[in-house]
């Protein structure tokens, strides 16, 4: 069985991660000037010329706030000064520690609104996503879309502010387990119209988790795994 501890922890100085564990990490990105622009000097030529791409100046704000809190929580881990961390990208965009750093690390950040959750694990793999439960959004066109026959009977089923959660619920789970198999919704469709109301494929777990008001959160991970711990960094 897997458990999550009652609270979120405060951020230790020098984490460690066990074979068997998963640490998730929560932020916020709606951060002061003085601290975006701190974390700017962290980024790569690279990063910011993305920043600088996103028009929408909250958008370019966050993006920075999400890498340079990235590069600071791995930096942690890696004992490494933030600025000299260095990625790679597989076909699918989604980042990973470059080979100089000889680390058999694996993360996956995901962020929406002000909050931005990252997961870490050893080379088994992590999957993170969350989603800010916008009370406007057209759920039901998406989930027609997007949904396979038998998780849109699932949400068939439930009523009223139980059906919107429960949209976000099935959104996040199968975001969270294709990102852990490196695909996301942008993929074929036959990966993404996965069977069941909470998807996991052979070896793997998925399993919810509160993170803020207003917010939910999904992890997939590998069935290795027997324990996740929660952190802050704020």
């Amino acid at each position: 069985m897997h458990h999550l501890p009652a609270p979120w922890s405060a951020a230790p100085e020098r984490p460690r991660l066990e074979q068997t564990q998963i640490h998730l990490w929560r932020f916020h990105l709606d951060l002061p000037a003085a601290e975006i622009s701190q974390l700017e000097r962290l980024l790569t030529e690279d990063e910011l010329i993305r920043a600088k791409r996103l028009l929408d100046p909250r958008k370019s704000r966050s993006f920075v706030a999400a890498r340079g809190r990235l590069r600071q929580i791995l930096a942690d881990y890696l004992e490494v000064p933030a600025e000299t961390i260095r990625f790679s990208y597989e076909s699918s965009g989604k980042p990973k520690l470059a080979t100089v750093h000889a680390s058999d690390l694996s993360f996956n950040l995901a962020h929406s609104g002000k909050m931005a959750v990252l997961g870490i694990g050893k080379e088994q793999g992590v999957g993170v996503d969350l989603e800010r439960i916008d009370p406007e959004l057209a759920f039901d066109q998406m989930a027609a879309q997007f949904f396979s026959a038998e998780e849109f009977s699932c949400l068939s089923n439930l009523a009223g502010l139980r059906r919107r959660r429960g949209f976000y619920r099935i959104w996040t789970g199968k975001e969270a387990w294709l990102k852990s198999q490196g695909w996301g919704f942008s993929g074929p469709t036959d990966q993404r119209n996965l069977p069941g109301g909470i998807p996991a494929g052979p070896g793997w777990k998925l399993i919810h988790f509160p993170l803020a008001r207003g917010y939910v959160g999904a992890v997939a991970f590998s069935e290795t795994v027997t324990e996740i711990l929660r952190f802050d960094r704020f």
